[in-house]
This record gives C-alpha cells, structure tokens and sequence, in this order.
C-alpha cells in the first residue's frame, strides 16, 4: 500500500480538519494510560508515538498561523470598511462638478440606473471609486464608438445622500449648473 503525502495539500486543509487533527492527535500523545487502553490504542500509540507527536505539532502550528491570519485580515477588514464609511462624504465633496452631476442624476431616477457613457473618464473614475457599477455585464451597443452602458448608484452614495442634506443640495447645485450649461448649448455628455 503506498501512500502519496502532498505538502502542498497538507498545508492548505481547512481550518477545521486543522482542527480535528490537532484535537485527535493530542488526545492520543496526552491522554492518560488508562483511557488509551479502555481505546485499545495503547499499542498503536506507543508505535506510532513519534509520528503522531509530528502530526500534533505541524496541525497545531498551521492551526495556530491560520486563526491568527484569519482574525488578522478580519480586523483588517472590518477597520477599512469603517474608514471607508467614515470618509465617504469627504470622497463624494472632492469629485468634480461634472461627477456630481452624474451622481445627483442617477440619484433622482427611481431605479438608481441610467446609461452613461462607457468610454467617460469621469465614469470609470465614480466606478473605480465604487460610487456607480454596471447594472449588468451585457448589454446591446448600437454604436461602439458612443457607447452608453446601465450603471448604477451605489447604496452607500445614497445612504449618504439621503442622510447629509449638505452634501444633497451641493450635487443639485451641480446638476442644474452642468443642466443650465447644456441648455446654452454646450456640449455635455450624459
């Protein structure tokens, strides 16, 4: 019989087979004689002493690295998620009016969601920011060289719309500059 060891696999088992390795094993290396013989694996545990003293300490220490890394990346997370929220409305009072705009537009549809250019610097600039997404990943183009896609608003730009009536009237007040503007016949694209 011929057993395949990958290391690779060894290391990368979940956290609970982890776990249930590390439990089994130090059971067998530390449980007290008379409980191993009421098991019968007193014999095995004196043969295979060595190996499973291996397989407690490798288990328990990659058990040991992996909630140690989990609960590091999940204060890390949970720390860049709140920053995140704590600085959305300083994000949002840096865009350009032009932006704004965008913003108050899709805000003011019932839906969220409008087409919007797709080749705009302004919106691949609110997407990469995370304040607009595509509503869908396909979409029938007319005209390749003028696309317009669906995107919509993201619900926290919106949480902080409908929550800051600062930050609402100064978008409105961008809106209708780019609308005035647009009326007078310059050239602006939506």
């Amino acid at each position: 019989m011929k057993i395949d060891f990958n290391i690779k696999e060894i290391l990368t088992l979940p956290t609970t087979i982890m776990a249930a390795l590390s439990l089994a094993s130090g059971i067998l290396l530390f449980s007290p004689t008379a409980f191993i013989e009421r098991m019968y694996m007193l014999d095995f545990r004196e043969k295979y002493g060595f190996i499973i003293g291996i397989v407690f300490i490798v288990s328990i220490s990659i058990l040991i690295v992996n909630l140690i890394y989990k609960t590091s990346t999940s204060i890390s997370n949970a720390k860049s998620r709140k920053n995140f929220y704590a600085t959305a409305e300083r994000r949002l009072q840096k865009l350009n009016g032009y932006q704004k705009s965008i913003i108050y537009m899709l805000f003011q549809q019932d839906n969220r969601t409008f087409p919007l250019p797709l080749h705009d610097g302004a919106v691949l600039e609110l997407e990469q920011n995370l304040m607009v997404g595509k509503a869908t990943s396909q979409y029938f183009v007319s005209d390749l060289n003028n696309a317009v896609f669906p995107y919509l608003l993201q619900p926290w730009v919106v949480d902080e719309l409908n929550n800051k009536a600062n930050l609402l009237s100064d978008f409105r007040r961008a809106y209708e500059q780019y609308d005035e503007d647009y009326n007078q016949g310059r050239e602006v694209n939506f």
